[in-house]
């Protein structure tokens, strides 16, 4: 089997449900290869998680980097991952102590992005690189 994240945005019992398959699908092959099947809970306006980041980097940018050709040329995961940055999570501004107004890049870092934002963001770029990159995503 191969690595499993997902999240849920538990709303109503129809979101619990689907939580309650997901795990009944894949509790017994990870427990018959012995791999502990994690459940995380986090409130949506928490700061982004660790496994967040993983997951992004392995499930969602690296496929990109090995999937997709531009112009006969292959993009390392770090040059993907400052594209979806840039096309998919707005810059902020930031009043200075001066009066002038700081146009702030985009971030993933600690502090900078909450869970519900990040399951968000890695919504948009799978989606992006599935429709419009023809990313196959497992």
């Amino acid at each position: 089997m191969s690595e499993l994240f997902r999240e849920f945005s538990l709303r109503g019992r129809a979101d619990w449900a689907e939580v309650v398959a997901t795990v009944r699908a894949a509790a017994p092959t990870m427990a018959r290869d012995g791999r502990p099947l994690r459940v995380i809970l986090a409130d949506d306006d928490q700061d982004r998680l660790e496994e967040q980041v993983r997951a992004y980097f392995s499930l969602v940018i690296n496929p990109i980097a090995e999937q997709v050709w531009v112009d006969g040329r292959r993009f390392e995961a770090k040059a993907w991952h400052l594209h979806m940055k840039d096309k998919f999570l707005p810059v902020r501004e930031v009043p200075l102590p001066d009066g002038t107004i700081k146009l702030v890049q985009p971030s993933i870092a600690r502090g900078e992005i909450t869970v519900g934002a990040m399951s968000e963001y890695m919504t948009k770029v799978a989606a992006h690189a599935a429709a419009d990159l023809g990313v196959q995503y497992e």
